[in-house]
């Protein structure tokens, strides 16, 4: 996984300069996709298992564990390294997260879940994805 990892991180300067996907289309849409697999397919299991609190953890968690620890984490990395990092996100992913947040809360707070609340989440991720493949790299 290693591997895999390394060489899928040394692949995506490659690919944003042949011009075949943006820069933010990769790191929000691809990026987690590709490599929180394993993470996706054990929530799927769960689902499948009808363990809704065990998938709930499962998606909810590593959300959780991306903006509690990794982000700040990589920006005092970065201090240490010398790279200039901030936590100054653009507008657009301001809005995107808190967008995302609200929907993924109205859809938790019953505790229960049925195909169109699914369809609901399916549509949201795609109108994000749709956003960020027409997103310039420039900061917002």
């Amino acid at each position: 996984v290693t591997l895999a990892s390394d060489w899928l991180v040394k692949s995506i300067n490659g690919l944003i300069d042949k011009g075949q996907f943006g820069g933010r289309f990769v790191g929000m849409i691809l990026l987690p996709i590709v490599g929180n697999a394993c993470e996706h397919a054990g929530a799927v299991r769960m689902a499948m298992a009808e363990k809704v609190d065990i998938t709930i953890g499962i998606a909810v968690g590593s959300s959780t564990q991306i903006a509690l620890f990794v982000t700040p984490f990589s920006v005092i990395l970065g201090w240490i390294i010398g790279r200039e990092m901030d936590l100054n996100f653009g507008s657009m992913d301001i809005t995107v997260m808190v967008f995302s947040v609200l929907v993924s809360f109205s859809i938790m707070t019953d505790g229960a879940s049925n195909w169109l609340e699914g369809f609901m989440l399916m549509v949201a991720y795609a109108v994000v994805a749709t956003l960020f493949w027409f997103a310039t790299d420039e900061v917002a």
